[in-house]
């Protein structure tokens, strides 16, 4: 019952790390942090509920998928409710989760329109589980400004990653997919482009756009070259490392 899509634990935890790391680990902030694990996990049972993982896991795993559903997203719902309530900016920390309550509203409407897997519904995702740190940002007493440098470096990231990777392997299926490979170049490089525009305007760090880098550079190299996807693995461990260095540079230029 535990989520398939690997790539989106490291799309939900490494922001969340992150910004622990940054911040003061404050009571609230950890049950915030915990809830948004629990809700990540209550996800995969609900999809198997509706049918979303075919009738036959509807059928036969529907009494396993509906405890694994209610025992996690009443978790999920009892610590984000003690957070709120422990916690003693509770207004800055709901204000900043309407961002990822309006991300997976509309990643649910993606889902249920089956495009959840299309490189923009990939993207979207990504996008909604790094935006779940900036309200465990807040409760961890972390900076407005520092916050959203922290949950964007990350989505920027995830989204360059994604779209190369789907480049790479449409490459593989559908040679020479130019219109993929074109997307997996404009992701990295726009995502950079947007953070030096945002830092430019001062809504994030300087540090933003060189955090991400690492990242960017590497999807940007994964797409250019396109290399059968028999090297997904080691694309994927080379996401991962630049990722990693992008949160440390991170936690060094805000911890």
């Amino acid at each position: 019952m535990f989520p398939r899509e690997h790539g989106a634990y490291g799309q939900l935890l490494f922001p969340l790390a992150t910004v622990l790391a940054v911040g003061r680990r404050t009571p609230s902030a950890l049950m915030l942090a915990a809830a948004a694990v629990l809700a990540f996990v209550a996800h995969e049972p609900l999809l198997a509920l509706l049918g979303r993982r075919g009738p036959r896991a509807a059928r036969e795993q529907r009494p396993r998928a509906l405890a694994w559903f209610a025992s996690t997203a009443a978790g999920a719902a009892a610590l984000g409710a003690a957070a709120l309530i422990d916690a003693p900016p509770a207004t800055a920390i709901t204000r900043a989760a309407l961002v990822p309550a309006v991300l997976a509203a509309l990643l649910a409407i993606v889902i249920l329109s089956n495009r959840e897997h299309t490189p923009a519904g990939e993207a979207l995702a990504a996008i909604a589980l790094s935006s779940i740190a900036l309200p465990v940002a807040r409760a961890a007493l972390v900076e407005w400004t520092v916050a959203v440098s922290c949950v964007a470096v990350f989505a920027a990231a995830f989204v360059a990653a994604t779209v190369s990777v789907h480049a790479v392997i449409a490459r593989t299926r559908r040679p020479p997919a130019l219109a993929a490979r074109a997307a997996g170049v404009l992701a990295p490089l726009g995502s950079i482009a947007a953070l030096a525009a945002l830092a430019a305007l001062r809504l994030v760090s300087v540090v933003a756009p060189i955090a991400a880098l690492p990242t960017c550079l590497a999807a940007l190299g994964a797409a250019l070259v396109a290399p059968s996807a028999r090297r997904l693995r080691a694309i994927g461990w080379t996401l991962l490392a630049t990722t990693l260095l992008g949160a440390a540079l991170l936690v060094f230029a805000f911890g």
